[in-house]
């Protein structure tokens, strides 16, 4: 592995499609890949835990990443987790605005809010799955 593995938004992201994909994985893939990115073990230390050699353990995290990633490029469920929580987000910042309106009284404000929400709402159902 190299220091671009070890960068926080990679890190996140291989948990991220581990989350979604992880089950998909083989077991000494899956050992490997949570040894380390969730427990951050070298690869010294994974082939010692596992009794395998650090090759062997640096195959099975090649093979497990490039699992995940084609089962992302397939069936893109990260890329929608993503959007769906986009869209989450910005339904909080319309609710948060139509708080603030009714404290001041603001109908037109709240009503463009409503609908702006009602908006976000349909395109969350439009994410496919």
């Amino acid at each position: 592995m190299n220091k671009a593995d070890d960068l926080p938004a990679k890190r996140q992201y291989m948990n991220l499609l581990f989350d979604f994909y992880g089950s998909l994985l083989t077991k000494k893939q899956a050992e490997c890949f949570t040894l380390r990115y969730v427990d951050d073990y070298s690869l010294a230390e994974i082939a010692q835990e596992l009794g395998i050699s650090p090759q062997a353990v640096v195959d099975f995290l090649k093979r497990g990443i490039t699992s995940l990633e084609q089962y992302e490029t397939h069936l893109n469920l990260v890329r929608k987790h993503h959007k769906r929580q986009a869209l989450s987000d910005c339904i909080i910042v319309n609710l948060n605005h139509v708080k603030q309106s009714m404290l001041q009284a603001s109908v037109a404000d709240i009503y463009n809010s409503f609908e702006n929400i009602k908006n976000l709402v349909a395109d969350i159902n439009q994410v496919e799955y």
